[in-house]
């Protein structure tokens, strides 16, 4: 059922977005994580009673998880149109294994958050909402969650930059610089 999904969301994509829409929506995933870092840090140097680090961190990393997704999908079309080599299939390959790692880590911070609670105020936020239910609540656990997933995207594009870069991987032509002598 997957691949099928997959296989037709690479033919309709191919159709409809360019070969470099990767690259285009790679950047997201890796500034909001590292942008969620910052406020967890921000966080921890704030009172307890400071809730606004807490939230701000829960929804940065929730619009990471999509641009997680995204960046997926679009490397997904984007490999489509590369010439690969041996050396550049065994990276990719390393490189979608790192990309799966980094969601992964992103996905166990959200969950430890979205199952860490606030204490309970014993006011009434007169309504649902998710931003009232009190759910988000920042952890150490969380936290080594999201340096993981820092950690992992760093190593995932910089892996993809040297595809790019070192072995002109979805590069039409190759100009190689030969340094003076």
């Amino acid at each position: 059922m997957i691949a099928a999904l997959a296989k037709l969301w690479i033919s309709i994509g191919t159709k409809v977005f360019p070969p470099t829409i990767h690259p285009m929506i790679v950047h997201f995933p890796i500034a909001l994580l590292y942008l969620t870092l910052l406020i967890e840090i921000i966080g921890y140097m704030r009172p307890r009673q400071d809730r606004f680090f807490d939230r701000a961190g829960f929804w940065s990393l929730t619009l990471s998880l999509f641009a997680i997704v995204a960046a997926a999908a679009a490397g997904m079309i984007s490999e489509q149109f590369v010439r690969w080599t041996p050396t550049t299939g065994a990276m990719l390959a390393t490189h979608q294994r790192d990309a799966v790692l980094t969601g992964l880590f992103a996905m166990a911070a959200w969950i430890v958050r979205w199952f860490s609670r606030f204490p309970s105020t014993g006011r009434s936020p007169g309504g649902w909402s998710l931003w009232h239910t009190g759910r988000g609540r920042q952890t150490l656990i969380g936290t080594i969650l999201v340096i993981g997933a820092v950690v992992m995207v760093s190593i995932t594009g910089a892996l993809g930059g040297s595809m790019v870069y070192n072995h002109g991987a979805g590069i039409a032509h190759v100009t190689r610089i030969v340094p003076k002598s």
